[in-house]
């Protein structure tokens, strides 16, 4: 202690005035942590040495002792083709002649309340918002929210609007997906969000002031996710000036022990009826948590965990896979760095397919009975981070959700594929690949899918937007090169009439953006979370047969609650219109 205190001197004042302090440093000396007092706060003053002790009351050492650990072991040895078995990937192919069961059991059980999802919402939040002007140049148009917003750089990535026209948030984009589940079932399903410190605040200011098309906000849940203290590169603590530590989320595989510890929130979903949840990134707007089959296929299976796969493109794809390892007989997912070319190249000699072809999406359903936070924990370095005495390299420990199936009977472990067009949009950068500039594209592509099936022309320029709510359109309906459609509505009377009575031009840079506020009606939930939709206070369009918008033109609809807005068959709209009818009223432009 002598040292110590030699080594820092406001230690002594701290002491002084607060002798309770000196369990702390005692304990940090006795775990082999007292370097830091003259590697890191010789020179700090009194303050920044009570903080440094008040901040390591939250320390598990316990979690230290087990980075240090890890610190000090090799990395995983590269994989032979001995050491790994595949595990069948259930194909697209596959799935069709189960589909319609599959699909009946998932609605079956969204009904019963059998579901929750979980999407990963923590980290240390996101760039997107400091990097505007850098994706203005990239996007062919920015969506309606960029256009006339203006946001706080710290906004967590969540809040991001990312759909391509109406520039719905990461958030709305999953809570839009489970109220249509919700309708379609009957059942409102939990939604929770994964939080970290930084993004925790703003999450729960978006859920209480968004009006979010009148979901049951009881049933949007942020929790915290647990935090870690960062090591550096001799595997001591780091304090910043302030002497607070460098503290970092422990992963996304945190989700188990965040949902057991606390208010233990897996207990009051499961005695609410959840049995499974989905979990999902939040920068990933088409992991569709709720889709039926994919629910119904893991209930069927009697799964306790199922991974959404992805068909491995290419033998040097940069994706986790999910193999059976020989030595221990469990199936868990594989990074792709430690698997030798031999394995990584194999093909199955009948059909030519990569024989280890399953790559993890991170959406996977788990049932809640499998849960369990004693996961082991992955070991990442080489991130460099600020310190009292500058820019250090760092470690961090974290636990990965699909980690879990090595505790799990490997029987009990599905793999089950998704086609990457409709399911997978990583979004980890602003532009190039896996950017909200490739995720913008791929969701319009998705909408002009779901149009184009519908009867629609889309032109391969247009850009098209469309809220999981919206029906009617299809049929007629013509957008020509450069013009961007989105559409919330969903009815034009309470008896559920089509939006759109005939053909509907857009032609070249036009835009139609319609904002429903209740496009299904006023929902409300019983304490079984069973809902009744009173259709005749839905936000309703009515498009008449003919109607053209020309070239250029700006056509923006917000429709209230119980309101009703209508364009009269034959009209041509040739200058900009924004209209915003109230509640109840009954509107003609």
């Amino acid at each position: 202690m002598d040292e110590i205190l030699q080594a820092c001197p406001s230690l002594q004042k701290v002491l002084d005035t607060e002798p309770t302090l000196r369990a702390a440093v005692e304990d940090l000396v006795a775990r082999s942590l007292g370097d830091v007092f003259s590697k890191y706060l010789a020179d700090a003053d009194a303050q920044a040495v009570r903080t440094f002790l008040q901040e390591t009351g939250r320390l598990d050492f316990s979690r230290i002792e087990l980075h240090q650990k890890a610190r000090l072991r090799r990395g995983p040895p590269v994989l032979s083709p001995a050491d790994v078995s595949p595990v069948p990937l259930v194909t697209l192919e596959e799935q069709q002649a189960r589909a319609a069961e599959d699909t009946a059991f998932g609605l079956d059980s969204l009904a019963d309340g059998r579901w929750a999802s979980v999407a990963f919402a923590g980290g240390t939040g996101t760039r997107f918002f400091s990097h505007l002007d850098e994706l203005g140049k990239a996007l062919p148009e920015p969506n309606e929210v960029l256009r006339h917003q203006s946001f706080d750089p710290g906004e967590p990535k969540g809040n991001f609007p990312i759909s391509p026209v109406g520039g719905l948030s990461f958030y709305e984009n999953i809570i839009a997906e489970a109220l249509e589940a919700s309708v379609q079932s009957g059942r409102v399903p939990w939604v929770l969000f994964m939080t970290s410190p930084v993004t925790h605040d703003h999450t729960v200011r978006f859920l209480d002031a968004t009006n979010l098309w009148g979901f049951p906000r009881k049933y949007l849940v942020p929790f915290p996710q647990a935090q870690e203290p960062r090591l550096d590169q001799d595997g001591d603590l780091i304090p910043l000036d302030t002497g607070r530590l460098v503290w970092t989320g422990d992963g996304h595989g945190g989700v188990y022990r965040a949902l057991l510890t606390g208010k233990n929130l897996l207990e009051t979903i499961a005695k609410d009826g959840v049995a499974h949840l989905v979990m999902h990134n939040v920068d990933n707007p088409a992991a569709r948590p709720f889709a039926p089959a994919r629910l119904g296929f893991h209930l069927r299976e009697g799964a306790r965990f199922t991974l959404s796969g992805v068909r491995k493109a290419k033998p040097d794809e940069k994706v986790g896979l999910l193999m059976q390892l020989s030595q221990t007989g469990r199936v868990e997912v594989v990074e792709y760095n430690v698997l030798s070319q031999e394995v990584a190249e194999a093909r199955d000699e009948n059909t030519g397919r990569l024989l280890h072809e399953a790559g993890n999406a991170n959406t996977n359903l788990i049932a809640a009975e499998a849960v369990r936070a004693d996961i082991e924990p992955t070991l990442y370095t080489g991130k460099t981070v600020s310190s009292r005495k500058g820019p250090v390299s760092s470690s961090s420990m974290e636990m990965l959700n699909q980690h879990i199936t090595r505790l799990l009977d490997p029987e009990k472990v599905r793999a089950y594929e998704v086609d990457r067009r409709e399911f997978f949009m990583p979004t980890k950068n602003v532009t190039g690949t896996d950017s909200v500039e490739s995720t913008t594209g791929m969701l319009s592509d998705r909408c002009a899918r779901r149009l184009k099936a519908a009867g629609a022309a889309v032109h391969k320029k247009a850009l098209c937007d469309l809220h999981p709510a919206s029906r009617g359109l299809g049929p007629g309906l013509k957008l020509e090169a450069g013009s961007r459609l989105f559409m919330s509505a969903r009815q034009s009377d309470p008896g559920g009439a089509p939006v759109c009575a005939g053909p509907l031009t857009l032609e070249p840079q036009s835009l139609l953006a319609v904002h429903a506020a209740w496009p299904y009606g006023a929902i409300q939930a019983d304490e079984s979370r069973r809902i009744k939709v009173d259709t005749t206070k839905a936000s309703r369009l009515r498009i008449g047969r003919g109607v053209t918008i020309k070239k250029g033109v700006r056509v923006s609809l917000r429709i209230g609650p119980g309101a009703r807005l209508t364009i009269p068959a034959g009209r041509v709209i040739a200058k900009d219109i924004q209209v915003e009818v109230g509640p109840g009223k009954d509107q003609e432009i």
